[in-house]
């Protein structure tokens, strides 16, 4: 009876929702990509705490006078305190080019997400210790 006033009415409208095949492709997606964050996120998290490291090295003012031995000793105490797990201040290579002082960021951090499907981080960068005037 009601479905014959709606529709003598003219207010039969489509049903709306969400199926549950749709609903567990949603589900499947959203899973799929919170896996992948909670393993990329802390790979770039540990990328900028040894960008910040090496920044604050390099802003200290008695880095002219440090060796090369006494820069990797102070980048490992801030490694340490940082939770910096995949590196050490020894792979770090810190060289002299013109007169200055430049630090060679190379490692590769790589973590697993499923069945043998690995998600890589390369870095490779020149960062020069010594400001420029």
């Amino acid at each position: 009876m009601r479905a014959k006033q709606l529709a003598k009415s003219g207010r039969v409208g489509k049903q709306r929702g969400m199926t549950v095949i749709g609903m567990l492709l949603l589900i499947i997606v959203i899973a799929f990509v919170a896996l992948i964050g909670m393993k990329v996120v802390p790979m770039y998290i540990q990328m900028f705490t040894v960008k910040s490291t090496i920044e604050s090295i390099r802003k200290e003012p008695q880095l002219a006078q440090m060796s090369t031995t006494d820069i990797q000793n102070a980048i490992q105490k801030r490694f340490d305190i940082g939770y910096v797990e995949n590196i050490t201040a020894k792979d770090l290579k810190i060289r002299n080019e013109r007169g200055s002082r430049v630090l060679d960021l190379v490692y590769q951090d790589e973590r697993d997400l499923f069945y043998g499907l690995s998600v890589v981080l390369k870095v490779n960068e020149t960062i020069p210790l010594t400001p420029k005037p």
